[in-house]
C-alpha cells in the first residue's frame, strides 16, 4: 500500500500494517480511530436503549455522538495529512526551522509544525467531549448495556492520553514560545479533565 488515501476506505488490517511499517499513520490517527471505536460503544448503548424506549433526550445524545464520531473520523485522516505535509516540508527545508523569536513571517516548516500540534489537540478535545457524553449517557443506557458505555469511555480516555503523548513531543519543535506554552497548558488541562470525567463512571 503506497499511500493511505483515507483510513476509512481501507481494510482495518491495512491500517494496522501501515502503522507498523510506515512513518504515517502515527499515534494521532491511531488514537482517533481507537477513540472512535470507543464512542461507537457508547452510541451502541444509547441506540439499543432508545430502540426499546424512545426518548428525545436520548435522541439528542445520539445526534451529538454522531457529530463527534464524524469529527474523529475526519481528524484521523487529517492527522495523517498534516504529518505527511510536515515530512515533506522537512525534506524541502533541509533542516530544522529557524528559531527566531521576533519575526512576523513563518516558514513553510513552522506552519507545518503548528498543524502537527493543532490537529492532535482537536482529537483530544473530541475525546474529552466523548467522555463527557459517556457520563451523560450512562444513566440513559439500559443496565445490560452500561458495560459498553464504560468500556467505550475507557477507549476515549486512552485515545486522549495517547494523542497527547505525541503532542508533547511535537510541541518541542514549535519556534513560538508563547504558542508552545499556550498549547502545552491546554494539553495539561485536557489530561487532568479526562481523569475527572472517567472517575465519574
Amino acid at each position: 500500500m503506497e499511500h493511505l488515501k483515507s483510513i476509512w476506505q481501507s481494510p482495518l488490517v491495512d491500517f494496522r500494517d501501515a502503522i507498523e511499517a510506515r512513518a504515517m499513520p502515527g499515534c494521532g490517527a491511531a488514537a482517533a480511530v481507537s477513540a472512535g471505536f470507543g464512542l461507537a460503544l457508547v452510541l451502541k448503548g444509547l441506540r439499543l436503549s432508545d430502540a426499546r424506549a424512545p426518548s428525545a433526550q436520548r435522541s439528542g445524545m445520539i445526534a451529538r455522538g454522531d457529530a463527534l464520531g464524524d469529527a474523529l473520523a475526519r481528524l484521523a485522516d487529517e492527522d495523517v495529512a498534516v504529518f505527511e505535509n510536515y515530512l515533506s516540508a522537512v525534506k524541502r527545508s533541509h533542516g530544522a526551522p529557524q528559531r527566531v523569536e521576533q519575526r512576523d513571517d513563518k516558514t513553510e516548516l513552522e506552519r507545518a509544525i503548528e498543524s502537527t500540534c493543532r490537529v492532535p489537540l482537536e482529537i483530544a478535545r473530541a475525546c474529552r467531549d466523548g467522555l463527557a457524553l459517556s457520563v451523560e449517557a450512562l444513566p440513559q443506557t439500559a443496565e445490560r448495556l452500561q458495560s459498553d458505555t464504560r468500556a467505550g469511555a475507557r477507549l476515549l480516555h486512552a485515545g486522549l492520553n495517547a494523542v497527547l503523548v505525541g503532542l508533547a513531543d511535537n510541541l518541542g519543535d514549535l519556534a513560538d514560545p508563547e504558542l508552545r506554552d499556550a498549547l502545552d497548558a491546554e494539553r495539561k488541562a485536557l489530561l487532568a479533565g479526562a481523569d475527572g470525567w472517567l472517575a465519574r463512571l
